[in-house]
């Protein structure tokens, strides 16, 4: 996908400046960001997905029941997002508790929630 950096007229259509062009070719994607009219942008979905990857650990199974077990016990959904966010875990996109939980073990953060739920 790609921004127009100023107005565009491609194909018979008029693009503003600002505006998201998708449908676009390759070749005709590339035309217009090397003509300096466009720039690349890439969507919300695929921003969370790279975010996600580079955060994201591999986990045995097993151990994630255990931990998903632990946090759904400790916390109350409220209370887990708060200290999800305090412990620095990205929550883009999640909505329920279970989302939540699954965030916290994929990013490597259930350990910091769960040794703080046991200090108080």
């Amino acid at each position: 996908m790609i921004r127009a950096m100023e107005n565009i007229r491609h194909n018979q259509e008029v693009f503003k400046k600002g505006s998201l062009i998708d449908g676009l070719s390759s070749d005709e994607a590339k035309r217009l960001v090397a003509l300096k009219s466009a720039e690349y942008v890439i969507s919300p979905e695929e921003e969370l997905d790279i975010q996600t990857a580079k955060t994201e650990i591999n986990i045995d199974p097993e151990l994630f029941e255990e931990l998903r077990a632990a946090l759904d016990e400790e916390y109350n959904a409220e209370e887990l997002s708060r200290e999800a966010k305090a412990a620095g875990v990205d929550l883009t996109g999640t909505t329920t508790k279970k989302a939540v939980i699954e965030a916290i073990i994929r990013q490597g953060k259930a350990d910091d929630l769960l040794e703080e739920a046991s200090d108080e």
